[in-house]
């Protein structure tokens, strides 16, 4: 039988040596590998365990002699073919490794606590393995610390205990097929689980056993009635509802009446609660460009388009009605946001919306929270992702729209390696998924107003606040003039003029010496004021806008 072979990113390449590197498939391995998962295997001349993707599968190789493959270190695969495709995309666009776009896909709580661990091999009894140390006595008291800790033992303990010439007795065992090394580690984030009681017997019956118990156990008592009236619950739950202890449910679990089963649930993050406030009728705008990206959604090809609204112009509505035509076409949808500070409310207002098929990726969940939002996410019981950059790579299999909200901002581009933009990396995404990317902003970059105007992007405009309130006047003044009058400050004339009638307006124990002293007096400088001027106003590099 042909050997299959995997073609592997290791995480040991540095970016000049990054390519795929064949490793053969061991047989016990061939039905479980596949593209997507995570392994173990030897690198270098030096046969160093490092850890590794599978990225592709093949029966074949161009290289006469393969290493095989150590350890497989995932029970499935933990990412898509299309997720496999956008890694070695990112590695071409933002120059860096294939495993460092892997590692930036998944979440930490997903990864080892790497350990290199010593193991006697399967099939080899104590007599063998002593009868190849072949009387050497370093070997055999290696043989005596491996045994000595249940047939396995730290690699690099074991180095330092022994120094060299225990590393050439660990190589001779090795070689001999007695001994073999590779990684191991315990995941970062293990899966939350709780125990779960539920009666083996009718109601009925638990109810007649519970009379029975009344007088002389009345803990078993109280928890019997509990599990008549709700059928299953969580034993912690029942310890604290009836009082009783762990021992009451243990001693019915004994006796047949009862049986605890461990069920994973997920680390939800909390949010506070707020009503769902229904979604007043779309004014004339935001009509308009709700209907516009609503055929473009409908297409279910990939599009992109930029909503260029002004502050208040009520954006959000827009989105929140575009999500729920998503979710009715039976797809899924991905709002980024730039900050995290603005997360929270956003999450309070979609949950209101959408109950509990929304999850949340930021950096400041857990790594437990990280991790389970991740998997509910990947499960697909989650209908909206909400989060900041790196919540371009949800795992969700069904993408239909994909929203980056205040687009213009550079916290969207990632400063640790892989260097990549979520803008960049959302278009990608957009076009293997035949998903619509919208891009919103009162304040859109330059590439997207362009990408707009030239035609590459569809652009609809709400340039009206909701409640049809005037937009702030804009004045302008000339920082040149300013220092021409003797104000080499970075606060102007007018500036300190506008703040004095505020602080005035809003308490009489202004002083107004603070002003004074930041721009001495000078003459106004020529200042156009705009009221409900459009955002975009054409300065000089000199010049500054100035909002009240």
């Amino acid at each position: 039988m042909e050997n299959r072979v995997a073609r592997v990113a290791v995480s040991a390449a540095a970016f000049q040596i990054d390519k795929l590197y064949d490793y053969v498939v061991p047989q016990a391995m061939r039905d479980a590998a596949a593209p997507g998962m995570r392994v173990s295997v030897p690198f270098s001349k030096g046969n160093r365990h490092v850890e590794g993707v599978i990225m592709e599968m093949t029966e074949s190789s161009d290289y006469l002699k393969l290493k095989p493959i150590d350890a497989l270190l995932d029970e499935a695969p933990v990412l898509t073919e299309n997720q496999l495709k956008l890694a070695k995309w990112i590695k071409v666009r933002f120059f860096c490794t294939v495993f460092d776009a892997v590692k930036a896909m998944l979440p930490a709580g997903l990864w080892f606590r790497e350990e290199h661990i010593c193991s006697i091999m399967d099939g080899i009894d104590k007599e063998k393995a002593y009868a190849a140390a072949e009387s050497d006595p370093m070997a055999e008291s290696l043989l005596d610390c491996i045994y000595a800790g249940g047939g396995t033992a730290d690699l690099n303990a074991l180095r330092a205990s022994f120094g060299d010439k225990g590393s050439k007795a660990l190589k001779a065992l090795e070689a001999a097929g007695v001994i073999r090394s590779g990684l191991s580690g315990k995941r970062k984030a293990s899966d939350k689980t709780i125990s779960v009681a539920r009666l083996t017997i009718s109601a009925e019956e638990a109810l007649e056993i519970a009379e029975v118990k009344q007088r002389s156990a009345q803990q078993q008592s109280a928890i019997l009635k509990l599990l008549a009236e709700i059928g299953e619950a969580d034993a912690k739950e029942i310890c604290y509802f009836t009082g009783a202890a762990m021992q009451s449910i243990r001693a019915l679990e004994k006796r047949g009446y009862i049986e605890l089963e461990r069920r994973e649930v997920f680390r939800i993050p909390s949010y506070d609660e707020t009503e769902v406030t229904p979604i007043i009728k779309l004014n004339e705008q935001q009509l308009e460009a709700y209907n516009g990206l609503r055929e473009m959604l409908e297409a279910e090809e990939a599009a992109a388009a930029l909503l260029y609204g002004v502050t208040g112009s009520g954006k959000t509505a827009v989105y929140i009605k575009l999500i729920s035509r998503c979710i009715e076409l039976g797809r899924q949808a991905i709002v980024m946001v730039p900050e995290i500070a603005l997360t929270p409310q956003l999450m309070a207002t979609f949950r209101a919306h959408f109950g509990q098929r929304v999850a949340v990726l930021h950096s400041s969940l857990s790594i437990g929270e990280r991790y389970d939002e991740w998997k509910r996410i990947k499960s697909g019981l989650v209908d909206v992702v909400v989060g900041t950059r790196s919540a371009v790579f949800a795992p969700v299999e069904r993408l239909g729209l994909l929203i980056m909200d205040e687009e213009q901002e550079y916290t969207y581009k990632s400063e640790n390696n892989p260097r990549y933009h979520a803008r960049d990396v959302a278009k990608y995404i957009c076009v293997q998924e035949n998903a619509l990317l919208l891009l919103g902003s009162a304040t859109p970059s330059v590439e997207s107003m362009y990408g707009a105007v030239s035609g590459k992007y569809k652009l609809f405009r709400m340039d009206k606040r909701y409640n049809q309130k005037a937009l702030p006047g804009v004045i302008i003044a000339d920082m040149k003039s300013e220092l021409r009058s003797g104000n080499g400050g970075s606060l102007s004339s007018v500036l300190c003029a506008e703040l004095e009638k505020n602080f005035k307006a809003g308490s009489s124990q202004y002083c107004s010496s603070t002003a004074a002293a930041a721009a001495p007096p000078s003459p106004a400088p020529s200042a156009a004021i705009h009221s409900n001027a459009p955002p975009a106003v054409q300065t000089s590099p000199t010049t500054r806008q100035i909002t009240d």
